[in-house]
């Protein structure tokens, strides 16, 4: 019966998700450095030489996967691809989701955009399913003794 409920929950969580034939933004949340950031944040800060990553929902057992459209990587670069970390699940269930993780680290000071698409990588003409955008601003490093990396800060549109 517990199976059953959460096998539905999933269901109608993941149709949910992709209902609708437009591209519409990821509702998503990203972690940066360890400092657990507002639900989709616009705004990323960080220093020179900081690295923070975006975390987004994904299941590549669909065939879709996040995939970095665009950033300027003389400011901000990923420091490799992304990474799919699955959810807790039953031993032997199949088709479980999780997270696409990317990692990106402050290149020199500047601002610049974290474009990714959510797509079948065989799809490539077809608009993708979900567009996520994050602002990244790239501050100096912090100089002087004792003085170690500024603190990633994000920002919502709230703010």
């Amino acid at each position: 019966m517990k199976r059953a409920i959460m096998a539905q929950l999933a269901l109608a969580l993941a149709a949910a998700a992709w209902a609708g034939d437009k591209p519409k933004e990821a509702g998503t949340e990203q972690a940066v450095n360890k400092v657990d950031a507002v639900a989709q944040p616009s705004q990323v800060e960080i220093a020179a030489g900081e690295t923070f990553e975006i975390k987004l929902p994904c299941n590549p057992t669909t065939g879709y996967n996040w995939e970095l459209q665009s950033i300027n990587r003389k400011i901000a670069a990923p420091t490799g691809p992304v990474e799919f970390r699955q959810s807790p699940a039953q031993p032997g269930m199949v088709g479980v989701g999780g997270t696409c993780v990317l990692a990106v680290k402050g290149v020199k000071p500047g601002k610049t955009k974290a474009v990714l698409v959510y797509r079948r990588p065989w799809e490539k003409k077809e608009k993708p399913a979900q567009i996520f955008k994050a602002e990244i601003k790239v501050l100096p490093k912090k100089q002087g003794p004792g003085s170690g990396a500024l603190p990633a800060r994000t920002h919502s549109d709230t703010d």
